[in-house]
């Protein structure tokens, strides 16, 4: 059995720019996303199985283990691609919020073409990985470059920025979650892309190891149409910042928010006093 840690990321920035009208990925939107990885994990664990079929298993009942789930759809690629034989039987260990804008499943993902590719002998190389990631989900070719990065998904722009700014986070996660269909069919889009200024100041400050500006800078153009639809998630970020958190957003296409504290122990106090499940992490 091969086991892959399956770090996940939050988004400090994310600037909606565009739908695609054309090309291969007509439909996607061309974003601009400040990735940073942190702590909080799943761990996948792949072993070759001797059935009929390949196995998903996981601890959590929200995640599907049928054909839909993503790690499936890797098994079926890689056997495409390379020709390989066999099944495998997968178990995830999850501790990423399911539906909560984290991108767990891409991380999942990711874990497992890393697995895979130990448990085949196929070799592959980061720009593979990559390749092979994109044609699964506009998040995944990213766990492949971690750390902090510039991500533009659709439009294959993933940079990475030297960062050393080392940040304390709580996860605000309520008890409902925001599917990607939803997220995207409410998008207003008179209202999107006016932030692009504040996410090349983000990346100017991680350059400078500028801890306030990047921090003061967090935002996320999602928060314009769900916030409407969900005002509880605004009323959620609302109370990290009147608990102490320096600045406060929803990552990827919610419904975590996230807080960034000055300490750990500042971090931890102000989750305490948070009304839903919150957990406490750091940078990875």
């Amino acid at each position: 059995m091969i086991t892959i840690e399956s770090p996940t990321r939050i988004t400090f920035a994310l600037d909606i720019i565009r739908r695609l009208d054309d090309g291969p990925f007509c439909g996607y939107h061309e974003l601009g996303i400040v990735k940073h990885q942190i702590a909080l994990a799943d761990t996948v664990s792949v072993e070759a199985f001797g059935g009929d079929s390949d196995i998903v298993e996981c601890n959590d009942p929200r995640v599907p283990v049928d054909g839909s789930n993503i790690c499936v759809k890797v098994c079926e690629l890689l056997r495409e691609r390379f020709g390989r034989g066999g099944y495998v039987r997968i178990f995830i260990d999850k501790k990423i919020p399911v539906m909560g804008g984290m991108a767990g499943g891409s991380a999942n993902a990711a874990a497992a073409l890393r697995a895979i590719d130990r448990l085949w002998e196929l070799g592959l190389t980061i720009e593979q990985f990559k390749n092979l990631g994109r044609e699964l989900g506009m998040d995944v070719p990213y766990f492949f470059t971690g750390g902090t990065a510039f991500d533009s998904e659709a439009t294959g722009v993933i940079e990475s920025i030297g960062a050393t700014l080392k940040f304390h986070i709580v996860l605000a996660i309520p008890d409902f979650g925001i599917s990607t269909k939803e997220a995207y069919g409410g998008i207003d889009y008179e209202r999107i892309g006016k932030n692009v200024s504040l996410t090349n100041e983000m990346i100017g400050a991680f350059g400078s190891d500028d801890f306030d500006m990047a921090a003061k800078n967090l935002h996320n153009d999602f928060e314009s149409s769900i916030f409407p639809r969900h005002p509880r998630l605004k009323e959620i970020r609302d109370d990290l910042l009147k608990a102490g958190c320096i600045s406060a957003c929803m990552t990827g296409s919610g419904s975590t928010i996230i807080g960034i504290a000055s300490t750990k122990s500042a971090a931890q106090k102000i989750a305490s006093s948070i009304d839903c499940r919150t957990i406490v992490t750091e940078t990875f």
